[in-house]
């Protein structure tokens, strides 16, 4: 028998090589004799192999696909730079020059196949070994493993068939002279693809052990019964919903968008078939699973710590898995982590530093922040974030200027340098180790409303989606029934349908689920419309009068006031605040809302630095201040800071140099579809006789 030593290296091999590696493996006759496995210990080192690929290459929960495709680009989420004709934000703008294919995640789709490859050379021999038959109508340790290898695969082609449509479908290990040679391989339907996925995740489903937080190798940080269970319910979804399809497609469907060049949304007729699919088995995970939705906050006191939903988040700065996670990304401490370098609340520190700089890729529309928030939503400060840390253990403002660290705008702050317990890792930029979440309950629980509602069960639609409003605001506030209990019961038809995917927005925003809910459904179009229109008034009012008023009676303002305090002078104990409990009368308030912001007072000063230890209180944020407050807060020490203003520039408006520079206002009015899709890596056109690219892209 081989060593597993042998095993490793053979995967790692094929997991990291290049992409001119991959499309060239050739292996010798006794290829298919190497992955013979003797032990379930050897299966699950090979196993645990592909999961420290998805975590170090792949790209779907960091850089790469995630980073510049999955986490930005819909009407709530933008990047922190300007938009250029070329570069990165390319897709994200929705192409408003000739993409280039050196603009697309060319490493992550390469890593992504690579995973898949390693899949297939793991499903082949589990399959074809005699010595012990997998049993596939209940759980043991092989048949999990195998379940693992499956789900590892199908979670691959998820994300390749909702990033770049028709793909190439390999089920079999590739060899350069075998039956699944890359240079013959064709672009395979993506519903051929998601519908035999499907069918691979329902046939290991009953194979899979459940989540167990007492046994390492079924935690959350592996796949489990509940995890394919969700898959089942997002690959489905896929299915059943709208997407991009070439100008030259003549199948089935409900055509809503045609452009002679970009293509067509299309939605096939059988779409109920599958949201069917997806409530059978999301009802299986939310009613019959282990993982449970967070709905109480453990921490002391009660009065700082009522806030359940930031409370899943801390535990992953805590180092600990999230209370509702389904399967978060393990990281490593001390080894690059993006969160929340790119995913967090932003830093201009330096490479180390008090905290050190992050860079903020997530950034929120102002109109997401000031008007579809309801200001009592507890998630809205978890969410997002107004100031950033200013490097020496200070808070500063967030500038809407473009930029990237300070600049950038409104900014995702699930994730803070600041709020790490142990804070060892938390000093050198992109070293934290903190876990990256994929599958939480919360939106499989909006997933099940949506099918529920879809397929006229409004009175089901209603619980699931009550049960994510009563956790996002304060049972003890007088408004509580009327925020939860009565606003969803009065909800039917499309109104309910529109609620939930709302809800999803403020439930799920900045974790690389928005840009192709709105696809699947339809509504990317009409909701980069709306968010350019929005974003047009909101500068008009500005430019006017200094301000704009919100439906919800938040108000922007060009100019906001802030004064920055000590720890010392602040009359609190900590300056990194948490829920806001005092009323506007209090003279902390300002220091204290919006919450979740501030500074932590324990970092380590090193030789020649010394920390400021102060955060900012803030006027003016939601509402318009009168000539008297002015000189009032003048007179206090405050500090006239620049706000709205910086919104008034070109970079923020609808057209070529602004926002979605890529479907004008005009492309929804002449019922264009929106230009999403990535195009597929000129190397692989290169190294395929059949692969080109659709849409409008060029072939290299």
């Amino acid at each position: 028998m081989k060593k597993i030593s042998i095993y490793l290296s053979i995967v790692v091999a094929l997991m990291f090589g290049s992409c001119g590696d991959y499309m060239s493996v050739d292996s010798d006759s006794n290829f298919k004799d190497v992955f013979v496995f003797q032990s379930d210990f050897e299966i699950n080192k090979v196993i645990l192999g592909v999961y420290e690929s998805v975590r170090a290459s792949s790209g779907i929960h960091s850089g790469g696909l995630f980073y510049d495709a999955l986490s930005v680009g819909s009407d709530i989420e933008l990047g922190p730079e300007a938009p250029s004709n070329g570069g990165r934000y390319s897709h994200e703008n929705c192409y408003n020059a000739n993409p280039q294919l050196s603009d697309m995640p060319i490493s992550s789709w390469n890593s992504i196949y690579n995973i898949i490859n390693t899949c297939n050379i793991i499903i082949e021999a589990l399959e074809k070994d005699s010595i012990s038959r997998l049993n596939k109508t209940t759980t043991t340790d092989r048949g999990h493993l195998y379940g693992e290898a499956v789900a590892l695969r199908a979670t691959m082609y998820y994300e390749l068939t909702r990033a770049w449509g028709d793909v190439i479908y390999f089920t079999k290990p590739n060899r350069q002279k075998g039956d699944y040679d890359y240079a013959n391989a064709t672009l395979v339907d993506r519903n051929t693809i998601q519908e035999k996925e499907i069918e691979n995740l329902k046939m290991v489903e009953p194979m899979m052990y459940s989540v167990d937080i007492s046994n390492k190798a079924r935690s959350a940080e592996r796949m489990t019964k509940e995890f394919v269970q969700g898959l089942i319910g997002r690959m489905a979804l896929l299915r059943g919903g709208y997407s991009l399809r070439p100008a030259s497609y003549t199948g089935d469907g409900d055509v809503i968008q045609t452009h002679t060049t970009w293509g067509k949304m299309v939605r096939r007729s059988d779409w109920k078939d599958y949201y069917t699919v997806a409530n059978t088995y999301l009802k299986k995970l939310v009613y019959g699973g282990k993982v449970t939705l967070t709905t109480s906050d453990p921490r002391t006191p009660a009065s700082k710590f009522s806030n359940p939903f930031q409370y899943v988040f801390q535990q992953t700065m805590d180092y600990k898995i999230s209370s509702e996670s389904i399967f978060e990304v393990s990281e490593l401490k001390g080894t690059q982590s993006e969160r929340p370098y790119a995913f967090g609340r932003p830093s201009g520190g330096g490479t180390t530093g008090f905290p050190p700089k992050a860079y903020g890729q997530v950034r929120f529309f102002p109109t997401f922040y000031y008007g579809m928030f309801n200001p009592k939503d507890l998630r809205r400060d978890v969410t997002v974030t107004a100031t950033a840390a200013g490097g020496t253990a200070n808070e500063a403002m967030l500038s809407f200027k473009k930029g990237n660290g300070l600049s950038g705008g409104l900014a995702l702050n699930k994730w803070d340098y600041n709020r790490m317990t142990d804070k060892t890792y938390a000093a050198t930029q992109r070293q934290t180790g903190i876990n990256a979440p994929y599958m939480r309950l919360d939106d499989m629980i909006l997933l099940l409303a949506e099918t529920e509602a879809a397929l006229g069960n409004e009175g089901p639609a209603k619980t699931e989606l009550l049960k994510i409003r009563q956790r996002a605001f304060n049972p003890s506030d007088p408004e509580y029934t009327s925020l939860t209990s009565t606003y969803v019961n009065a909800l039917s038809g499309d109104a309910l349908m529109s609620a939930i995917q709302d809800e999803r927005a403020l439930e799920l925003a900045g974790e690389g689920q928005r840009r192709f809910d709105l696809v699947r459904w339809g509504i990317l179009g009409k909701k980069i419309h709306q968010v350019q229109t929005e974003m047009d008034a909101m500068i008009a009012g500005l430019s006017a009068s200094g301000s704009y008023t919100f439906s919800n009676g938040n108000v922007i303002s060009s100019y906001i006031y802030t004064k920055e305090i000590t720890l010392a002078k602040s009359g609190l104990t900590s300056i990194l605040t948490t829920t806001c409990d005092v009323p506007k009368t209090d003279a902390t308030y300002p220091i204290l809302y919006p919450a979740w912001r501030g500074t932590a007072t324990d970092w380590k000063a090193t030789t020649g630095t010394t920390l400021k230890n102060s955060c900012l209180a803030i006027k003016g944020l939601f509402e318009t201040l009168s000539a008297a407050d002015v000189t009032a807060l003048t007179a206090a020490g405050y500090k006239k800071t620049n706000w709205g203003i910086d919104l008034i520039s070109d970079t923020w408006k609808s057209g070529l140099g602004g926002i979605f520079g890529g479907y004008l206002l005009s492309d929804f009015e002449s019922n264009f579809p929106p230009r999403y899709i990535l195009a597929i890596p000129a190397t692989s056109i290169i190294y395929s006789k059949n692969v080109k690219n659709s849409y409008g892209f060029p072939n290299q």
